[in-house]
């Protein structure tokens, strides 16, 4: 599936960084430079070749051997900035039809049926500057792939009869978008960037694509690909366990045909007039209710000085956490919640944000000038004295920890990554440079703190109190747009009406990298079971080189699934924690380290990261388990907890289908509007209670994974139970019930949401509780998840986000069907959905065993594939210790499972599941704005589930 890849300000901000130009600094010191001149890790073993082929198109290899896929990526240098005007979203819409047969493989499902029967992966993005292409494969199917691929950007068919379904699946991927506040706020102040090339819708939809007079959509489409879709602007990235001499082969073969049009690199370089564009304040009313306040700062592209990272540096004085900091002391005030800052350097094009988001309290919203007025004097203060060595080097310590022990990530991911940082970055600098910096460059960051100045700021009013006169065209969104008065701006010079001070150095940066003895175990071992505490220890296996671990602790308590007002109490637990341990969470993520507490079965603690200091972190951690609850913190938590619950009605409409479905499968969950009830009759004595009884009353379990021995456990666990309270009575431990599927049972959610669309998520279970029919489902959903895709989104049009996948329910194995559609209202698509099983059954049937062999064993691949890093190598012992399947051996059963599998169990499967009308069965109907008027689909023999803990009570459990 083809998608936007910026959905949020924090993916905006990734890709942004990616576009840096060219600065020359000398190898960092401990790193390893390979002979092709790529600075790497000392940590990656993997060898890299660069070159660039006849046709000026420059590629970097990389050879794996333990790569059980192969990957690749092409980026163009060309993005929404080069839209026509005239047809507005036309790179984004090129990438869509780019996928849709090409003239050596003309059949537009080939590519995605020869993923799908390869255990492939692909997808593209584009943005303002770049569209960038991926893949992945088995490593037995690159060569095949990559000749598939590379026709993209020889000979696209771009089918003029496509023209109008692709206009739809882009105007679909809109519609999911529209009602974002990001995407909304991001087109907003691009509108107020002028005649700037900025100023441009950027996703396309059926108003901006089409025939016009004096352009049409195709035409223009094609003139658009062989204008700049040429080889001397493109950069290609491959990863696969070949030898760099084979890979070398196939990128010549399959990409030096690429013509090269000896184009001219797109560039930007439009000016902004400040004048009109700065000292305002934007009033905007969002579609979340949220209170925020963001000062946004436009900065003139400074990606040429990546390498000593100013913007990086201001971002970390000014989002300290530390005491003194305008953090600190609004967050000491009751006045803010949270504050970040940070940069994108080309938002725009050449220009960029330099962005402080703050989320306010009621207090801080009814003193917003002032808490603006703080942060312009912190700035200030910055300015006079903050441009200080010590920071640097604090940073230099940080990324170089980081770079030293660089972990992996998917093929798919790194190849993505480098071929659009092969764009701006030098080749020899395209992994080590989000991790370098070269030196202090106090010029470089005062360059920065010389445009955070009244003239280039926009200050943002964000809530739904907000006064407006205008509204958004492409997105859901109102505002009002004023000058800020000159007094306001002249009270920013003066004394500040707070104490503020530069913050101290961070003392958590690992220093001591030392190893463990080496364990042999092969599963997780039980090292401690005293006093109702029970702990396992486990060694990683593929990453016993790094000095990093992983340890959780669940503090496991019954009262969330007996009462909501203990279900409610466990988030504001969490949320004041967070608050309160602030500066320690600040501090803990600069060091490479992060320590959380969850609501679960009870509480769970978990800390991890490079283990040095990780002791001292659970310390300090563990020792504000028993928060401070004052009432006026208290009232603030209970707000945002509410307004979180009203939020989650604004997510994708079928993510809310997917939230519900987990709400009525696991007990302990309770409506929003009870929740709700719940939070507001909550005192601090009623919190303060609470903690005590949960951390007096409990069963403790603990699992280590990583870089520690016996003793670092046991010492974690005495840390722990320090923090206890000395009457703590040992319980016995509870696990989260979940629901039994009950055949000849429908269960029905139906629910009016504030969002446009419908959503809906059908599934249907096996009378089986076993791995076998897990294993049947998981080889199916390879085939009918591109089925469906190609039918319902290529052919049909009815969504962007629609699907098939394999679900477990404890010890049963369902299948889903799912789909978000602006379309069909939902009766209509539930008929579709029946009638689609239907047709489906006959494309399984049709299955030769040879195509089958070829699925299986393709999932056997992905299943069979080693962990990346060491957050994936524990994810599955942490789920089966969770599940108290303490063989640890979940994962190794379902590849047996499958390994087992015929056509003939899947075809069993689909029929006894999918087709089956005495199945267990769940419906989520999820009905948006647009088709409120048109019924929901009811079901035969269905029970309406309109209150999850009435239905909890009643309902049988696994």
């Amino acid at each position: 599936m083809k998608k936007i890849f910026i959905i949020s300000a924090v993916a905006l901000a990734v890709l942004s960084g990616c576009s840096n130009h060219h600065s020359s600094i000398a190898t960092p010191v401990g790193v390893t430079q390979e002979q092709s001149g790529i600075i790497k890790s000392p940590n990656d073993t993997r060898a890299y070749k660069t070159l660039t082929l006849p046709n000026k198109l420059q590629v970097v290899l990389v050879s794996d051997p333990s790569a059980e896929k192969s990957a690749a990526a092409l980026s163009v240098a060309v993005g929404m900035l080069q839209d026509p005007m005239s047809q507005q979203g036309m790179a984004h819409y090129l990438e869509h039809m780019l996928f849709l047969g090409t003239e050596r493989y003309p059949d537009t499902k080939g590519y995605s049926e020869f993923m799908s029967a390869n255990g492939g992966a692909h997808n593209a993005y584009t943005w303002l500057d770049i569209t960038n292409y991926m893949l992945k494969i088995n490593n037995n199917a690159f060569d095949e792939a990559l000749d598939r691929f590379a026709d993209f950007f020889k000979a696209p068919k771009l089918y003029p009869e496509y023209v109008e379904k692709e206009k739809n699946a882009v105007n679909a991927e809109w519609s999911m978008r529209r009602e974002m506040d990001f995407f909304g706020q991001y087109n907003l102040s691009r509108s107020m960037l002028g005649e700037h090339p900025a100023n441009r819708f950027i996703i396309g939809n059926l108003e901006s694509l089409g025939d016009k007079e004096g352009s049409q959509l195709h035409a223009e489409t094609v003139a658009f690909y062989q204008k700049y879709y040429s080889a001397n602007i493109m950069k290609l990235a491959l990863i696969s366990n070949k030898p760099l001499a084979e890979m070398e082969a196939l990128a010549r073969v399959h990409f030096s045909s690429i013509e090269n049009k000896n184009i001219e690199k797109p560039t930007v370089n439009a000016e902004l007039d400040f004048k009109t564009l700065g000292a305002k304040r934007i009033h905007y009313v969002p579609n979340q209710d949220v209170k925020q306040l963001k000062l946004d700062f436009t900065i003139t592209d400074n990606s040429d000085k990546n390498a000593f990272k100013p913007n990086e540096f201001l971002s970390h004085l000014i989002g300290s956490e530390k005491p003194g900091s305008v953090a600190y002391e609004l967050k000491n005030m009751g006045l803010i919640s949270s504050l970040t800052a940070a940069a994108s350097p080309t938002l725009y094009g050449n220009y960029g944000s330099f962005s402080i988001d703050v989320t306010l309290t009621d207090a801080g919203m009814q003193n917003r000038e002032g808490v603006v007025a703080s942060i312009m004097q912190y700035i200030d203060l910055i300015k006079q004295s903050g441009v200080d060595e010590k920071y640097a080097q604090e940073i230099k310590a940080a990324l170089a920890n980081q770079f030293r022990f660089l972990e992996k990530s998917d093929e798919f991911d790194y190849v993505s990554n480098l071929a659009a940082a092969m764009q701006n970055t030098p080749i020899e600098q395209i992994i080590s440079e989000p991790f370098t910096l070269a030196r202090f460059d106090k010029g470089a960051i005062e360059d920065v703190l010389a445009q955070l100045t009244p003239e280039r700021l926009r200050v943002w009013y964000i809530s739904k109190q907000e006064p407006h006169d205008s509204k958004l065209h492409f997105y859901d969104g109102k505002y009002k747009i004023v000058d800020i008065r000159k007094q306001e701006i002249q009270s920013w010079k003066q004394s500040p009406a707070i104490t503020l001070s530069l913050p101290a150095v961070n003392t958590l940066l690992a220093e001591n990298f030392d190893l463990v003895p080496a364990n042999t175990d092969a599963k997780p071992q039980v090292v401690f079971d005293q006093k109702g505490i029970k702990a396992w220890l486990a060694p990683s296996t593929l990453f016993a080189n790094q000095p990093r671990g992983v340890m959780e602790f669940v503090i496991n308590t019954p009262y969330a699934s007996e009462d909501i007002s203990a279900r409610v109490m466990q988030s504001l637990w969490r949320d004041l924690f967070s608050l309160q341990q602030s500066e320690l969470l600040n501090d803990a993520s600069l060091a490479g380290m992060s320590f959380q507490l969850v609501p679960t079965q009870g509480m769970s603690l978990r800390v991890a990261g490079f283990t040095d200091k990780q002791a001292e972190l659970l310390d300090k951690a563990v020792s504000g388990l028993v928060i401070d609850v004052p009432e006026q913190a208290l009232e603030q938590a209970k707000e945002r907890f509410i307004r979180g619950l009203n939020n989650q009605g604004k997510a994708f409409p079928f993510q809310q289908a997917f939230n519900q479905y987990g709400k009525i499968t696991r007990a302990g969950n309770y409506e929003n509007k009870h929740l709700i009830e719940a939070a507001k009759k909550i005192t601090p004595a009623d919190l303060t209670g609470f903690i005590n009884k949960t951390l007096s009353n409990n069963s403790i379990r603990v699992f280590a994974f990583g870089n520690y021995d016996k003793e670092s456990v046991i010492h974690a666990i005495n840390t722990v139970e320090k923090a206890l309270p000395e009457n703590r009575v040992s319980t016995n431990f509870v696990k989260a019930k979940e629901l039994l599927p009950e055949t000849g049972t429908t269960l029905v959610v139906q629910q009016d949401i504030e969002i446009a669309d419908v959503g809906l998520v059908d599934v249907h279970f096996h009378a089986s509780p076993t791995v076998a029919q897990r294993a049947r489902a998981s080889v199916l959903a390879r085939h009918f998840g591109n089925i469906a895709f190609d039918k319902l989104r290529t052919e049909e049009q009815l969504a962007y986000a629609v699907g098939g996948s394999a679900v477990t329910l404890g010890d049963y194995a369902g299948f889903v069907m799912y789909i978000q559609t602006p379309v069909k209202d939902v009766k209509a698509m539930q008929e579709r959905f029946d009638s689609f099983k239907v047709e489906y059954a006959k494309e399984l049937d049709s299955l030769s065993e040879e195509a089958f062999s070829q699925l299986k064993a393709s999932l056997l691949v992905t299943l069979k594939e080693p962990a990346k890093n060491l957050q994936e190598e524990v994810s599955p012992l942490i789920r089966d210790w969770s599940e108290e399947r303490f063989d640890f051996d979940s994962k190794e059963q379902l590849i047996k499972a499958v390994e087992e599998v015929t056509l003939a169990d899947v075809k069993a499967f689909y029929q006894e599941s999918m087709l089956n009308n005495n199945a267990a069965r769940i419906s989520v109907q999820m009905r948006g704005t647009s088709f409120s008027d048109k019924p929901f689909a009811d079901l035969p023999k269905q029970i309406k589930i309109t209150d999850v803990a009435e239905f909890q009570k009643k309902m049988k459990t696994q």
